[in-house]
């Protein structure tokens, strides 16, 4: 499975945001040069996060010093945020959240609105990579409403940006595209070319998910070109870790583990424990085609841990999953379904409709080999009803190397007795087929 930018826009919103929060202002109390000090530590301090996080932590803490010293809010809101948002790349998000309302209190005493807004933003990441996805939506949304009343191009596509990675999280795949067609339209209209790049990642993760491996392999390599022209480490390993998933879907396990191990080593030298849970994931499912079932579980286990460390549910969730089903092709059927059975718990607790589909999925398969067929019959069902759901219609003849936005044809409503009918029918073939598939094995 390709893994969906999980920073969605950090360097968009958050760089974005340094740029303009960081301005000094006139007071007559401090002097000058002093404040222009902090300034300068604080706006040097995002170069840094995507390929020195060490030296990004110091310039924040110089800056936070300063500025403490001087009494100058603007720059302690400042510096605090970047703080904020260097836990929020290493995956430590408590720390994040705690900083960033630092950072709000600080800003609200000048009343600073735009400072407010930004940490509110990131705020609304964190919830988002937690599966808090309404309280996300309803953060990204304000975060819209404040850049359209800005005119600021560059937040309004960043803002689009996010809010697709939701809908995405969400299982609705159709407003996901349209998001993301809007925010990559708007960074061409801009000509900027270095932003655009996770945009085209997340594209990349839909086209994957909808089974277009060779257009998604097509966007990942350019995302790899751009992210070392731009010298962005975080998203040239993210194109990395998902070129190793496509050519794992294409069963090309040589070239997965060649592109998997390139995103490991990015993934540890930039200390990004999401990323390197999610290559974790993909290397599980390499030794699991392999059949070297020990360790694929060795892997899957390394996965879940950093995801628990990062309090990363749908992490949990999919790791869980992951185990099932290499216990399920061991032949532990039991344990299989206890796994697929605790994802699924998680996975309905964070509405990840996605998830869901897969336990229903492997269900269908687990209680099949035990000749459970009334149960399987059962998992079917939903997996049918929910796979309807989330079905989109896209449209094949997108440029994605010149994305822009267009509007996604809308499905025509089946008549109800229809749906059933088919459903039915589609259940019964399905299990006939796996029926006779376990009775000739074991014959």
């Amino acid at each position: 499975m390709q893994y969906l930018n999980k920073h969605f826009n950090l360097s968009i919103f958050i760089l974005f945001a340094c740029i303009n929060l960081f301005a000094s202002e006139i007071n007559n109390e401090v002097p000058v040069h002093l404040k222009r000090k902090v300034d300068s530590l604080n706006n040097k301090c995002p170069e840094y996060w995507n390929s020195d996080r060490e030296a990004a932590n110091r310039l924040a803490q110089q800056a936070l010093e300063l500025a403490i010293e001087i009494n100058y809010l603007k720059g302690k809101g400042a510096a605090l945020n970047n703080l904020a948002s260097i836990h929020l790349y290493k995956g430590n998000y408590n720390e994040a959240v705690e900083l960033y309302q630092k950072a709000i209190e600080t800003f609200s005493i000048i009343n600073f609105e735009k400072g407010i807004k930004h940490c509110n933003n990131n705020i609304g990441l964190i919830y988002n990579f937690t599966g808090k996805y309404d309280s996300a939506l309803s953060y990204f949304q304000k975060s819209l409403d404040f850049e359209i009343k800005e005119n600021n191009i560059e937040g309004i596509a960043a803002s689009y940006d996010n809010i697709a990675s939701i809908y995405y999280y969400k299982g609705n795949y159709e407003k996901g595209l349209e998001y993301y067609f809007k925010s990559a339209s708007l960074y061409d209209e801009i000509d900027n070319e270095k932003e655009k790049i996770s945009c085209l990642n997340n594209i990349a993760a839909i086209y994957e998910t909808q089974g277009l491996i060779e257009k998604a392999i097509l966007i990942n390599e350019k995302v790899v070109t751009l992210s070392k022209k731009h010298n962005s480490k975080y998203e040239e390993a993210m194109g990395l870790n998902n070129l190793g998933s496509n050519y794992l879907h294409l069963n090309d396990l040589e070239k997965s583990e060649y592109y998997l191990n390139k995103a490991l080593v990015l993934r540890d030298e930039i200390s990004d424990k999401t990323g390197v849970a999610s290559t974790l994931q993909n290397f599980g499912r390499i030794y699991e085609r392999k059949k070297q079932f020990d360790r694929a579980n060795d892997m899957y286990f390394q996965s879940l841990k950093l995801s628990e460390e990062l309090e990363d549910k749908r992490g949990i969730a999919e790791t869980f999953t992951l185990i099932g089903e290499n216990l399920l092709e061991k032949g532990n059927h039991p344990s299989a379904i206890e796994y697929f059975n605790q994802s699924m718990e998680i996975a309905i607790g964070i509405n990840a409709p996605a998830e869901i589909l897969a336990n229903y999925q492997q269900l269908v398969l687990a209680y099949a080999s035990i000749n459970e067929f009334d149960s399987a019959a059962h998992y079917l069902d939903l997996f049918a009803v929910l796979k309807d759901s989330l079905s989109i219609d896209t449209d094949l003849s997108i440029d994605f190397h010149q994305v822009e936005s267009k509007p996604v044809r809308k499905r025509q409503p089946m008549d109800l007795k229809t749906y059933r009918l088919i459903l039915i029918m589609s259940s019964l073939i399905i299990l006939a087929l796996i029926a006779f598939i376990i009775f000739r094995k074991k014959k």
